[in-house]
């Protein structure tokens, strides 16, 4: 090949690679500065939200996470909706700045087509607001997340929620709190103020309103009853228990402290220091699992004394504090009598007397009303030092 040949070959060579990188970079011009853009693309990126913040509901554990927690925010969306897309960042937020408060959830309307005609969602996306597994109310307001927020907040904040329809009603009796239900005049005024002051003095219990016969039948509450009427559902025994005293603050603060505890409460490691530290007297029973009809008969005399003695279950052959409270009580095992009752005078002077009858209904209404009235024989128990000093007292802490 001439020398001639091969420059214009080189040559031709030269131009055809620089076009091909000229025009490379024309098409793809981050490739070739992609080093030089990363700090600035780190910067512009969104920030990174947790994806399971919010909890994804579906026909198979919506009516389990509603019931089970207290307080539920459910987005009910559909994926295609451009008014869903711009919700779900926002919602991400909230849910990241609320979780520890309470749940979150959302429910994608086009696979839960169940829970789509459940609730009658008929736009997208359609925000409700649970309490106690009840729906209370829909979010109408800015979909930013300090305007959920605040608004969660403040609904969290207030105390008493409303119900009007059975719907409402019948999943209220399905939940998994103990709940307060007001039959009002109105909604508003001295009556929902008094409630809601009540609210505020036990937290541990749920507490609605209502002007509705029909939502009040259901908790039998006559329909023609004077109001305000008021019930409490205490939910451990599902007992049921109507409020006949004057329609104010300290008088329902009083009824819901006798009535939201069950009638018998199941002595156990995480109850054992608060029971033993009660003021109130107290009436035990100490009998095997299996001894269902003695504890029958020992949770329907407790109704009859509620608020005056506090009745506790010992499981015999339990483990724990169940078998240390039975030992200091110098209850050994399940004795050849059955299962024993046994009253305790608390921390007065800490003395226990032992019911050496059947324990039949009224063997046990007459045991516990001489034990109130200080009328027990003479012959007494003091119990050892050990149950409210340490380490018993620092072991159930």
């Amino acid at each position: 090949m001439s020398t001639e040949k091969a420059l214009i070959l080189f040559c031709t060579t030269v131009i055809l690679m620089l076009s091909i990188m000229y025009f490379y970079k024309l098409n793809h011009p981050g490739r070739l500065h992609i080093h030089r853009n990363v700090y600035k693309l780190k910067k512009t990126l969104p920030p990174v939200i947790d994806e399971k913040a919010v909890v994804v509901l579906s026909e198979k554990n919506f009516s389990h996470v509603v019931a089970k927690n207290r307080y539920v925010m459910v987005a009910f969306y559909a994926p295609w909706c451009r008014w869903s897309q711009r919700l779900a960042p926002e919602y991400e937020k909230a849910a990241m700045e609320l979780k520890g408060e309470l749940v979150l959830a959302k429910v994608d309307v086009v696979m839960e087509t169940f829970l789509t005609r459940k609730y009658e969602i008929d736009g997208y996306p359609t925000i409700s607001f649970f309490v106690g597994g009840v729906k209370v109310e829909n979010y109408y307001h800015k979909r930013k997340r300090d305007d959920i927020v605040r608004w969660i907040r403040t609904k969290v904040e207030l105390g008493i929620y409303t119900i009007m329809t059975t719907k409402e009603a019948e999943q209220l009796l399905m939940a998994e709190y103990t709940i307060v239900l007001g039959l009002l005049e109105s909604l508003q005024g001295l009556e929902s103020e008094e409630l809601a002051a009540v609210s505020n003095l036990h937290t541990d219990v749920i507490f609605y309103q209502t002007t509705s016969a029909d939502v009040a039948k259901i908790f039998q509450i006559e329909p023609d009853i004077k109001r305000p009427a008021l019930i409490l559902l205490e939910r451990e025994a599902q007992d049921l228990n109507h409020f006949n005293g004057s329609f104010t603050k300290n008088a329902i603060a009083d009824f819901v402290s006798v009535n939201k505890l069950p009638p018998v409460t199941t002595f156990s490691d995480e109850n054992a220091f608060l029971i033993l530290e009660s003021p109130m007297k107290q009436l035990w029973l100490f009998a095997l699992i299996h001894d269902s009809e003695v504890r029958s008969i020992f949770q329907e005399v407790a109704k009859a004394f509620r608020g005056k003695l506090l009745f506790v279950y010992v499981q015999m052959d339990g483990k724990g504090a169940a078998k240390q409270i039975a030992h200091d009580f110098g209850i050994t095992g399940h004795t050849p009598t059955g299962p024993r009752i046994v009253s305790y005078s608390g921390n007065s002077n800490g003395k226990k007397y032992v019911l050496n009858d059947e324990p039949s209904i009224n063997n046990i209404k007459s045991f516990a009303e001489n034990f109130m009235e200080n009328k027990l024989p003479s012959q007494s128990y003091t119990i050892s030092e050990t149950l409210l000093t340490p380490p018993y007292r620092d072991e159930f802490l």
